[in-house]
Formats: structure tokens, C-alpha cells, sequence
């Protein structure tokens, strides 16, 4: 348990893959809070995980999560890992050029403009802490391809730039990586062939990657035999 005594915050953690991440943290003996839109949700996630910190708040609401922030610091003071996981996708994927305006704007400002106001408010309480990671969820939808389609896979490739910019400001302070997590079975992906499972191991692994690996997209690979996943560095054109 080399990440025992930490803390991290997972946004969407309540849930499909943000909820197997906050489990295997706590599994590592990581303090966890959780933060979702849906108190609900909070509520069943603390009954399977009773140790669980949870905070009902949207994270693309700055406001709300000024909120969150001021739990950190009133409860830890600091901060190792923050998991930018909260975000939507339409299950109906209209064409940029056809579909409703409202779409394409909820979309960018929960995948994009949430990681970015989270990973702002949290920064104080990350740099006050050794060795702090921030990884941000993305998907292989949003690689720069000529196959890119829709506004769900537009905010991934934002996503995708803020994690390497974001990465350059902070290098040698905070770890910034994007994770592909694979097309796993969640509320999002009811159809998802994968556990949500390997997603978490993959996320696991990068935090304990040494500090000076920044700036990279990861995708989660199966579990094989027992073993954990491994996030397998890709650039950010391929898989």
C-alpha cells in the first residue's frame, strides 16, 4: 500500500468508472472524496464504500466546486490526487452541423471547462502536497484523426490539449496525464464490452509513475490473468 495516507478527489466518482478508481484508492489506503451532481448516487456509492468522503456538486459549476475546495482544506489541508472523471455524452450523437447548439455547448462545458475549473481550485492544495497527479479521463474518440466526429469526441480532443498544456505549466510540480479508459460497461456505455475495473488499475499504475511523466495519454488495457492492467503510452493520433 504505497499510497497509504494519501488524498485525492474524483469527480463522477460515484459511478461506473470514477466509482472503480475512488474503490481501488481506498483499496490502497487513499483518503477519497467524491464529488457528483447526484446525491443519490453519493449515498449508494458510501454504502459500498463506508470510509468514502462525498460532497453532492456539479464539476463544471466553479461555484460548487469553490465549495469542494474548502472541504480539502478545512478536513486535509492538501491534496496528491485530484481525477478529472465527471462528464456526459448525448446518447444520441447528432452531427456538429444538424444538431442542437445546447448540445454542443453542455457537452464542452462539462468534458472541458469542468476538468479545467477543477484542476484550478484544486491546484493550491496540490502543490502543497509531494509527488501530487491530476489525471484527466479522455477517450479514444478524441484522438486528432480523420475520423474525429461529434461534440462528444471535439471535447476530448480539448481535453486532450488542456491535459498537455496544463502538463507544461506545471512540469516538475504536478503530473498532469490523460487516461483513455476503454470501452467499458457504464451508465454512459451501456453497451461496453470491458470492466470498469481495468480502467481503475490503469489509473492506479499512472499514479505511482514517477513525477517527471507528464503530458501523456494512456489508454487502459484489459486485465490479463489476475494481473493489473497496464496504461499503455500512445501518441495522441493513434490506438
Amino acid at each position: 500500500m504505497l499510497l497509504k495516507g494519501r488524498t485525492a478527489v474524483v469527480t463522477g466518482g460515484s459511478r461506473g468508472i470514477g466509482f472503480q478508481i475512488s474503490k481501488i484508492l481506498i483499496e490502497q489506503g487513499v483518503h477519497v472524496l467524491a464529488i457528483s451532481r447526484s446525491p443519490g448516487k453519493l449515498a449508494q456509492a458510501k454504502l459500498a464504500l463506508p470510509s468514502l468522503e462525498t460532497i453532492s456538486a456539479d464539476a463544471a459549476d466553479p461555484a460548487q466546486i469553490d465549495t469542494a475546495a474548502d472541504w480539502v482544506r478545512n478536513h486535509w489541508g492538501n491534496l496528491n490526487i485530484l481525477v478529472n472523471n465527471a462528464g456526459i455524452m448525448e446518447t444520441d450523437q447528432a452531427d456538429l452541423t444538424t444538431g442542437d447548439d445546447s448540445v454542443f455547448v453542455k457537452t464542452l462545458h462539462s468534458n472541458v471547462f469542468g476538468p479545467y475549473f477543477c484542476t484550478k481550485r484544486f491546484l493550491p492544495f496540490l502543490l502543497k502536497a509531494v509527488d501530487s497527479r491530476v489525471i484527466n479521463v479522455g477517450s479514444r474518440s478524441g484522438l486528432f484523426t480523420p475520423n474525429l466526429q461529434s461534440a462528444y469526441g471535439v471535447s476530448k480532443v480539448a481535453l486532450h490539449a488542456l491535459t498537455i498544456a496544463t502538463a507544461r505549466e506545471l512540469e516538475g510540480k504536478v503530473a498532469v496525464n490523460a487516461l483513455s479508459p476503454g470501452h467499458v460497461l457504464t451508465d454512459l456505455a451501456p453497451d461496453g464490452p470491458g470492466d470498469a475495473r481495468s480502467s481503475a488499475e490503469a489509473a492506479l499504475q499512472m499514479v505511482s509513475m514517477p513525477l517527471s511523466i507528464a503530458g501523456k495519454l494512456f489508454h487502459a488495457t484489459p486485465s490479463d490473468g489476475g494481473r493489473p492492467a497496464v496504461a499503455i503510452e500512445r501518441t495522441w493520433g493513434e490506438f
